[in-house]
């Protein structure tokens, strides 16, 4: 049936796959079918797995295929080579639900995550090693065109002081610098966006109103014009200081979001507890609440649960989304498969509760490596836009000063207002591709680099290009 299909696109089920293979553990670790399994990824999986099997239930439930577990064995023979790890993981899946021996299912259900968790090991690492010559591709048109381009335009224009009669439009020199050039590097950046296997499948947008100041830098300009501000100083100072109100504005989700975070790494810290406690017999409610306010980031979520246990009349799901899901939608889940489970058996549910800390674990510790190798990359792309792009160019603007007074054209305000504004389009290209890299390419990302990024690039070039020689 999926033969016939259009071929499954490899990166927009790889990073998934993981996550895919531990939330069918999940249910078949402690006896669960395959039939369950599939449901609750179709329900609650990641976004385009889950739509492929929601295909596969709604197929089974209107009768036009009889058995939902050769469905799943079709769906993986079809998938391509770069989903060969998913497939293997699927199989073993399968293989899994039908044993009987819960020492060989828990053994074959870690293999298959293993395997998925590989796969997407070794993809992250082939991306890493291939972004070599595209940086160093964007680190050329970033810097070294409009430099050289800087730099030969004065001496093109000194004609016959030096013998030659050609000069460079400046019309051309704009087009050039604001236009070929940034649409080169946005056109490297995408296509190198298509094969990150950490990418998300689409780009937030939330956020995006908190680069309004960034409006501002028109009317800051003609204010500070009017108080007699020389021309360089004001254009830096009308693009540096929205971009300095742009981060305050941001800087508090920021945060937000990197507390956020650390809670929710606390929280999958806080399985393992959770899971021992229960292990040894202790009930679910008390386990959890024991397990989340020995942990300082936990403790008011710890006692905003004993308050919920009070008022929820037995709904023990309902204050878990109270108290969990604010911080963490994913641990939310896995809390309340793990509250199901200690309904059944209450050490079966602990071994789950231990078996997803595991899983967990071992998934964020495969993209922090991708993130680490990736990191050199990043760093480089942010100091190209903050530090080496503005030094370099403000130094060709030092050097054109003598050259366009030779030449007869003393005043390089144009050039400039020309950098200024190439600088910007770097800083938001450079920022946009750092945080692709990343994986978290989003409005609000972006916009935070480029308002770390603008004052710092607009300071170092003001201080170079007013160095007198």
């Amino acid at each position: 049936m999926f033969a016939r299909k259009k071929e499954l696109r490899t990166e927009l089920y790889l990073k998934e796959s993981p996550s895919v293979i531990s939330m069918m553990s999940t249910v078949i670790s402690p006896g669960g079918s395959i039939d369950s399994a599939v449901r609750y990824v179709a329900d609650k999986g990641p976004k385009n797995t889950a739509k492929l099997f929601r295909d596969i239930v709604s197929d089974t439930d209107s009768r036009k295929v009889s058995d939902i577990r050769d469905c799943v064995y079709d769906l993986a023979s079809s998938m391509p080579k770069g989903l060969a790890s998913l497939r293997r993981a699927l199989y073993i899946v399968i293989s899994a639900s039908e044993t009987s021996d819960p020492a060989e299912r828990s053994r074959m259900l870690k293999e298959a995550t293993d395997i998925a968790l590989g796969g997407l090991r070794e993809t992250g690492e082939e991306y890493s090693s291939k972004l070599q010559t595209p940086c160093m591709v964007v680190f050329g048109l970033g810097i070294m065109v409009p430099m050289i381009l800087l730099s030969i335009a004065p001496m093109l224009g000194m004609g016959d002081v030096i013998g030659m009669t050609m000069t460079i439009p400046e019309s051309l020199l704009e087009e050039v610098i604001l236009v070929i050039v940034p649409a080169a590097v946005a056109a490297v950046i995408v296509s190198l966006r298509g094969r990150n296997p950490l990418r998300e499948d689409s780009i937030s947008l939330k956020g995006l109103w908190k680069a309004s100041p960034m409006l501002l830098a028109v009317p800051v300009y003609s204010m500070l014009s009017g108080y007699g501000i020389e021309g360089t100083r004001a254009l830096a100072l009308a693009i540096g200081v929205p971009a300095l109100f742009t981060y305050l504005l941001i800087q508090p989700d920021v945060r937000k979001e990197t507390v956020r975070t650390k809670v929710e790494s606390v929280l999958k810290d806080a399985l393992f507890d959770l899971g021992n406690r229960m292990v040894t017999g202790e009930n679910f409610e008390s386990a959890l609440v024991n397990s989340l306010s020995v942990r300082k980031e936990c403790r008011t979520m710890a006692e905003s649960l004993s308050r919920e246990y009070v008022i929820c009349r037995g709904d023990l799901e309902s204050a878990i989304d109270r108290c969990i899901s604010q911080v963490s939608v994913m641990m939310a889940g896995f809390v309340k498969d793990i509250y199901r489970a200690s309904c059944k058996d209450i050490r079966d549910a602990g071994r789950l509760a231990i078996a997803i800390a595991h899983q967990l674990k071992d998934q964020d510790s495969v993209r922090k490596n991708l993130d680490n190798k990736l990191r050199s990359m990043t760093d480089m792309m942010s100091g190209t836009a903050a530090v080496f792009a503005p030094l370099i160019l403000g130094l060709s603007i030092m050097m054109m000063g003598p050259l366009a007074a030779v030449s007869g054209s003393a005043d390089t305000t144009h050039t400039f207002a020309i950098v200024c504004i190439y600088l910007t389009e770097l800083a938001i290209l450079m920022s946009a591709f750092g945080s692709m890299l990343s994986g978290k390419l989003s409005a609000q990302n972006v916009i935070h680099r480029v308002s770390v990024t603008l004052p710092v690039a607009m300071a170092i070039l003001v201080t170079c290009s007013s160095i007198a020689i």
